[in-house]
């Protein structure tokens, strides 16, 4: 029976990190990936000429040493871009993150009253609200920007993306994903563009920047290609890589994961075990048993999510690399244009987009047919002038489950229940699905080399797992 010093469920970008590190170092290392490649949510596809990725999956980091690691993986070329997104609303489209003075522009008269006066009481009493506990993704934007301004810029596309509304999902969301801005800068900009006249185009042909429109970095033909670096790199120094390998259990007692590879069974040995496999999936597989835990796990959730992608007769559509659609009648929340992100995404004089769609597998819409979704997604992207109807070449669906944890205001306490029975000394959770943290591509693997560097430093608690986060506050 083979033995390995870590067997990893699951081949993601934070398992490869983890195995690219360790293996470094002299350990032993076996990934098992279900699917056919490694790479997790940060997959290409190949369909007729056309690379699709999993919708938006840019690489950026404030990490000095993560990038320049990054960008020295032997076989790697990845672009500089400069973000470019924006959102429709009011009938038009406008840069996203929000330019305040355009955004108040955009809207109804009286609307754009009630908001100026909303956002400036804010900005002077924001002292009196020192320390006071944000508990939902509603409080933290509302300390922000206001009430009226979370009515108009929150509320729609947070409650359409999650199914829920946003005073019933957790700070923690925000926080993770979102920094705010300085609001010394931000006031004296919106000054300055007001006084200058400065206001942007709301059409698709303005090619300015948003706020926040900061450097990533892509490859030329789809992420997967930044997986594949890091799979090399890890191999190179001794891992091995099983895809297609169905999972059958794991005795975490005798330390033995039984899995099967083209219709055979192998039975293999661990030393420690590191799962970034859905929670619920990993506690199946695994051998101990406990009712609280499954009461936990009975009422955490993952969201699942829907790609359509739409092949194009033209060049371009616009220059954004990604688009925002919080109105309720429009079925999809983003659309991303890969011919913008790198030409080489799409055969020449062509283009496509992938628009996504967050649902749950027991929703009506996860159950529409591949038919239905696609008509809709064209027969709205027409209705808003993103694109003309005549244009349109093709189509192909895609779904994928476990995409986004869902993070309710209870989750966390769930989370360290869960996270306790799951871990222990020889087993440890990982990455974005299997550690249950909503995080980037760049988070996920800066997670790996971080669980790597404390087997290699010997800590005693090896975990990564932050339990019980301070409340956020300001």
């Amino acid at each position: 029976m083979e033995k390995f010093d870590f067997i990893l469920l699951g081949g993601g970008v934070s398992s490869l990190g983890f195995a690219k590190r360790i293996s470094e170092h002299g350990f032993s290392v076996l990934i098992l990936e279900k699917e056919a490649v490694v790479g997790g949510l940060s997959r290409t596809l190949l369909h007729n000429g056309f690379y699709l990725d999993f919708c938006a999956h840019r690489f950026h980091t404030n990490n000095k040493e993560l990038l320049d690691e990054i960008l020295t993986l032997p076989g790697l070329t990845m672009e500089k871009h400069i973000k470019k997104s924006r959102i429709y609303m009011f009938g038009r489209y406008l840069k996203y993150p929000f330019e305040i003075q355009n955004l108040l522009r955009a809207m109804p008269l009286h609307q754009s009253i009630l908001s100026g006066f909303s956002f400036g009481f804010n900005m002077m009493t924001k002292g009196l609200r020192k320390g006071r506990e944000l508990k939902s993704y509603k409080d933290w934007f509302i300390h922000l920007y206001g009430k009226q301004l979370y009515k108009v810029m929150c509320y729609p596309y947070t409650s359409k993306i999650w199914h829920v509304d946003p005073g019933l999902i957790s700070a923690d969301w925000a926080n993770q994903r979102f920094q705010g801005e300085n609001m010394a800068k931000l006031i004296k900009r919106i000054l300055k563009k007001i006084v200058t006249l400065d206001f942007s185009n709301y059409n698709l042909q303005d090619d300015s920047l948003a706020p926040d429109g900061g450097p990533f970095y892509y490859p030329l033909r789809g992420i997967q290609e930044l997986p594949d670096a890091l799979a090399r790199a890890a191999v190179k120094s001794g891992t091995k890589i099983v895809c297609s390998a169905v999972i059958t259990s794991v005795n975490t007692k005798d330390r033995k994961v039984t899995y099967t590879e083209g219709g055979n069974q192998v039975i293999v040995e661990y030393g420690d075990l590191v799962s970034t496999i859905p929670l619920h999936q990993f506690y199946t597989l695994q051998d101990q048993k406990d009712k609280e835990v499954e009461d936990a796990l009975a009422k955490t959730k993952y969201m699942d999510i829907i790609f359509i992608f739409v092949f194009l007769n033209q060049k371009q559509v616009s220059n954004d690399h990604w688009l925002y659609f919080p109105d309720t009648d429009i079925i999809y929340n983003r659309a991303v244009e890969f011919s913008n992100w790198s030409p080489e995404m799409c055969p020449p004089g062509k283009t496509s987009i992938c628009f996504d769609i967050t649902t749950f597998e027991n929703d009506a819409t996860w159950n529409l047919s591949d038919e239905e979704l696609t008509k809709r997604t064209i027969d709205d992207s027409v209705r808003v002038n993103y694109f003309e109807r005549e244009n349109v070449d093709s189509s192909y669906v895609f779904r994928v489950k476990y995409a986004y944890p869902f993070y309710d205001l209870e989750y966390k306490d769930r989370l360290d229940v869960i996270v306790k029975f799951l871990e222990g000394e020889h087993v440890h959770l990982l990455g974005r699905t299997g550690i249950f943290q909503y995080n980037n591509s760049d988070n996920s693997i800066e997670m790996g080399f971080k669980l790597a560097d404390n087997y290699l430093a010997k800590s005693k608690d090896k975990s990564i797992y932050e339990a019980k986060v301070k409340a956020i506050s300001y």
